[in-house]
């Protein structure tokens, strides 16, 4: 009898260590939250403050990162021009020429002094200007011999011959002959392509 109760105390002991040490680890718990909370609890003034900071190390590294990106060799550049006389946009997209591959955005605009510099990337850069008058890109296609011609159409609705199509008249359909006869207006360098490949 006197061996069991002795294994008794033993686990009797062997539980109390378990709950103390359990309590203590409970506690260090509540007070490592509550440590917590009180950080979290900053006044919105410091708060605001602590943000500010953030963000303008933040601008920093992005101000930093713009200054050093650099044109890549699949760079694009589109050119959008506005003409007022006209009220069209044009637009060309154009591969980056090889000795500007590696150059900054203060290379660019220094090319581009008269245009805006919409956007720059490594990889794309679009610039954008406003001009009085005519495109240039305002077509008449019309019958010019036996071929299909192309002349161009200034603000005034004078038409100068710009050049000759491979396109030969007598290979026309009666209605489209008549079409090109009296002459079809193409405006922007797509729209003329369209036209044109609708006879080939």
């Amino acid at each position: 009898m006197g061996k069991s109760m002795r294994i008794g105390w033993k686990i009797a002991i062997i539980l109390g260590i378990m709950i103390l040490f359990f309590i203590g680890v409970m506690t260090g718990v509540y007070f490592y939250e509550k440590e917590k909370t009180k950080d979290s609890n900053i006044p919105t003034k410091q708060l605001a403050e602590l943000e500010k900071d953030e963000n303008r190390s933040d601008n920093e590294t992005i101000s930093t990162s713009t200054t050093e990106m650099k044109t890549s060799p699949n760079c694009t550049i589109t050119e959008k021009q506005y003409f007022k006389g006209c009220d069209h946009l044009v637009k060309e997209i154009k591969d980056i020429p090889e000795e500007w591959i590696n150059w900054t955005e203060e290379q660019i605009k220094k090319v581009y002094s008269d245009w805006q510099l919409e956007s720059f990337t490594n990889n794309q850069i679009i610039v954008s200007q406003e001009k009085e008058g005519y495109c240039g890109k305002h077509y008449m296609i019309k019958e010019n011999g036996d071929m299909l011609g192309i002349y161009t159409i200034d603000e005034d609705g004078k038409e100068t011959f710009k050049e000759d199509t491979d396109i030969a008249t007598r290979y026309l359909t009666e209605e489209d002959l008549i079409r090109v006869q009296e002459g079809i207006k193409a405006i922007g360098d797509d729209q003329l392509h369209s036209v044109l490949e609708d006879f080939e």
